[in-house]
């Protein structure tokens, strides 16, 4: 008996051992909170291709019309099923927006991705004849423009994010014969071109590996890491570097939309991935997969997979077309504000809580997703960070860089005592920012990181690293000089 006992002791430890590798799983479901009803006094009036999140319940909608390519954007704030719209909007006009600075007036056309910032602005990838990105904001009662936009050459333009630092990405085509890029622009604070002369030369251009339409583009917060998708190829693909120093294709990241649905009438779906979006804290990359503009049995395919940021596997899958037939028993049909129907997700987007939002292009609508359990942390691996063996820090701390000085690169370790959101920071001699090497939620650990200075003229330079509890508890702050000489 005794043995008995001692192999279940022993059990029971092993089970323990293994339950951190456990946390980072999935514990809950997906649930759609509310539908903004297609219908006065809260409806979009069009079909919804896109949305930004500003903030909880606050967002923008960006309307999208493939016969005639009329655009316009409808806010939200403090939304539920029947309220938050602001202003009016006539059911089914196709009305044209346009941006207006000054005697600068451009019409929205052909737009069919917008990003938002927590500060209420509103990027959208325009498609006029100088394939423009034009920045609105969200005001307290409507959409404004802005004096903000560039001109980002005479190829089509799809997908745009925005990272951390306000610097700019956006996807840019000649058409499915072609391999797609991605040009990289300065935030709006450090180039003048945005409210000057609108043209300015980009940080870094991308071209990726295969032909096809990118329909999405994601990044962590500082832009260290770039995911794209593409349609045709039905890929998603990983770059990792920086705006400075430029990107590689990291071929670690493998997803490919490998679903071959079939409709209740044995039709086959060919489906793709489409939007993306990074919940940073969380390390979570988001895909919205749908059908091409397929209306009727189109309806009976839309899902949003989480994969993980290294690999690209599948953790979590949300169904948005089986959820809505479980509650209304049809997949083009809603039940008042909860079930919006018309499964076309084309994007998806997240607020600082972690609620999903699903714009339903066909259905008209944006739905925010709860999720009921806590969605889990996943170790960001492929960005140069390395946690490191040993025991558990007993106190914060920021070690001298090896070696030091350096020349082109130096290591930065550091110890975290408890799980806390992490920031390093390069600043120069006079304090001007450089780079962002660390913005993450870390466990309890030790760490190091690369700093390449490839870039960088020879001096004096500085290393700040910020730790915030995630238990509220007193934060810890150090900063470090090194020199760069080459």
């Amino acid at each position: 008996m005794k043995i008995r006992y001692l192999s279940i002791n022993i059990f029971l430890i092993l089970l323990l051992v293994k339950i951190p590798a456990f946390a980072q799983q999935f514990n809950g479901v997906w649930s759609c909170n509310y539908a903004t009803i297609d219908d006065q006094p809260n409806s979009i009036g069009s079909r919804c291709i896109d949305v930004g999140v500003i903030k909880e319940n606050s967002f923008v909608a960006l309307t999208y019309s493939t016969s005639s390519g009329a655009n316009y954007l409808v806010g939200y704030t403090n939304a539920d099923s029947i309220n938050g719209r602001m202003g009016y909007y006539d059911y089914g006009t196709g009305m044209h927006q346009h941006w207006m600075s000054g005697f600068d007036d451009l019409e929205m056309t052909g737009a069919a991705s917008l990003a938002a910032t927590p500060d209420s602005l509103i990027y959208v990838a325009n498609n006029d004849p100088l394939r423009n990105i034009l920045v609105f904001k969200l005001s307290q009662d409507s959409v404004i423009s802005t004096d903000y936009r560039i001109s980002t050459g005479s190829d089509s333009i799809w997908a745009v994010t925005v990272d951390g630092n306000g610097i700019v990405y956006v996807t840019v085509y000649k058409g499915i014969g072609s391999p797609a890029k991605i040009l990289v622009f300065n935030s709006i604070a450090k180039d003048d071109n945005w409210a000057g002369l609108h043209t300015p030369t980009p940080l870094t251009t991308i071209t990726l590996p295969d032909t096809g339409v990118c329909r999405g583009i994601a990044t962590n917060s500082d832009g260290s890491v770039i995911y794209v998708s593409n349609y045709r190829t039905e890929k998603i693909y990983c770059y990792t570097g920086g705006p400075a120093a430029g990107y590689t294709l990291y071929n670690g990241f493998n997803f490919t939309l490998t679903d071959t649905p079939k409709a209740t009438d044995g039709t086959a779906l060919n489906p793709g991935p489409w939007g993306l979006s990074f919940i940073n804290s969380k390390n979570i990359l988001l895909v919205a997969c749908a059908n091409n503009f397929q209306t009727g049995i189109g309806y009976e395919y839309g899902r949003i997979y989480a994969l993980n940021p290294n690999t690209g596997s599948v953790l979590d899958t949300l169904d948005c077309a089986k959820w809505n037939y479980d509650q209304t028993g049809s997949y083009n049909n809603r039940t008042g504000g909860t079930a919006s129907g018309y499964a076309s997700p084309y994007n998806v987007a997240y607020d600082e809580n972690f609620h999903l939002y699903i714009q339903s292009n066909y259905g008209w609508t944006v739905d925010k997703w709860t999720f009921s359990g806590t969605l889990p942390t996943i170790p960001m691996t492929i960005t140069g960070i390395k946690e490191l063996a040993g025991n558990v820090p007993d106190h914060f701390n920021l070690l001298q860089n090896y070696p030091n000085p350096f020349n082109p690169s130096t290591t930065i370790s550091y110890s975290v005592l408890k799980e806390s959101d992490v920031t390093i920071l390069i600043f120069n001699s006079i304090g001007q920012y450089v780079k962002t090497l660390v913005k993450e939620k870390q466990a309890a650990g030790n760490y190091s990181i690369n700093f390449e200075g490839t870039q960088l003229a020879s001096g004096i330079y500085f290393y700040s690293f910020t730790a915030e509890p995630a238990d509220g508890s007193m934060g810890y702050k150090q900063t470090k000089k090194m020199i760069l000489l080459k």
